[in-house]
């Protein structure tokens, strides 16, 4: 009875385990890479970005950011070595207007420093907060509504 018992424990212990750990510091610059969509963007402060007179932290889940944009796909793509890689950001679905669906909305280049910071040439850095196989958390300083915040984008693999 005893060792029928340790099988199970062992068995259950083993389907309780996440597939989804996070990534290993020295393992950041090729886990970053392919195509990610938002799953939230926070504000650390209180915002009214569209000027309803609202302000709101959940950028994501309420009005302030428009739909079309919130559907956007965002890219980080290697480069070859000692080149900068590539980072951009398409239309999915959802066009704002300013380009057609499935166009490239914004392109930029960046480095991983330390493993831990995205320094691009063109947009403020982003701290990486959470990296596993199927999310990327990351933080950007930003200024929006007369005011300084911390932006944190969450990503899923897509």
């Amino acid at each position: 009875m005893q060792r029928h018992f340790l099988t199970i424990i062992i068995v259950l212990v083993l389907f309780s385990c996440s597939k989804d750990h996070n990534i290993s510091i020295d393992d950041r610059s090729e886990a970053i890479l392919g195509q990610w969509e938002y799953e939230a963007i926070d504000s650390d402060t209180a915002v009214d970005i569209n000027g309803d007179g609202t302000v709101n932290i959940d950028l994501y889940n309420t009005n302030e950011i428009r739909q079309c944009i919130k559907d956007n796909l965002t890219f980080f793509a290697f480069r070859g070595e000692g080149k900068l890689n590539a980072f951009t950001i398409n239309e999915n679905g959802l066009s704002c207007g300013e380009v057609d669906s499935y166009s490239t909305v914004e392109t930029d280049r960046y480095e991983l420093v330390n493993n831990e910071i995205l320094r691009f040439e063109n947009r403020n850095d982003m701290r990486i907060i959470e990296l596993t196989k199927n999310r990327l958390v990351l933080e950007q300083d930003d200024f929006l509504d007369d005011q300084d915040v911390v932006i944190t984008y969450t990503y899923k693999r897509s």
